[in-house]
């Protein structure tokens, strides 16, 4: 069995629950940990060695920490690789000093890069035929999670319900989207 064989095998058995619950924007998350936790209960066997490099990297007027997943085979040395980026903030988080800031945006980083070559998902793809808005209204929490990211980042909750054509309040399909945004924006959980 090559290389690309071995990881299919294991993108198709790979299974990792997200059992962890972020109270702030009320959702469910699996973390690198976790992932990698199941990936060494099935690795072993088909003789995968796995390991991550990270840089920080300048794009823009941004900075991003660019972290890049490698999988080799033991048999034959051949490597396969995904890379992923995530944006540091500007400022500190709350409670949060430059260095964990960054070493949250590492772990964010390699989380996305092996989920890359492993074929991890954690959202519908909005451009999917599964992204169907079946008109159920967002939650409480989910409302109150956007409307105090707007004010985290300065924007108004208003102009940005109008920009998406939200009237009223959003439905579920409709928050999640934004919550995704403010997610690969601002590299908010």
């Amino acid at each position: 069995m090559n290389l690309c064989e071995k990881v299919q095998k294991i993108q198709n058995v790979l299974n990792v629950k997200k059992s962890r619950h972020n109270e702030f924007g009320n959702f469910q998350y699996r973390n690198l940990e976790d992932i990698l936790k199941e990936y060494k209960k099935i690795s072993k066997e088909y003789g995968l060695l796995l390991w991550f490099d990270s840089e920080p990297v300048r794009i823009g007027e941004s900075n991003y920490i660019k972290a890049t997943c490698y999988v080799k085979d033991v048999e034959t040395d051949d490597i396969l690789t995904s890379s992923a980026y995530a944006k540091e903030p500007p400022t500190p988080k709350a409670k949060m000093d430059e260095s964990q800031c960054t070493g949250s945006a590492t772990s964010y980083a390699k989380k996305y890069a092996f989920n890359n070559l492993f074929l991890l998902d954690d959202s519908i793809d909005p451009d999917s035929n599964q992204n169907v808005d079946n008109g159920a209204p967002a939650n409480e929490a989910t409302i109150k999670t956007i409307e105090e990211l707007c004010k985290k980042h300065n924007v108004n909750v208003q102009e940005l319900y109008k920009r998406r054509k939200i009237k009223g309040t959003p439905t579920a399909l409709q928050a999640a989207l934004i919550l995704n945004k403010f997610k690969k924006d601002f590299g908010d959980e």
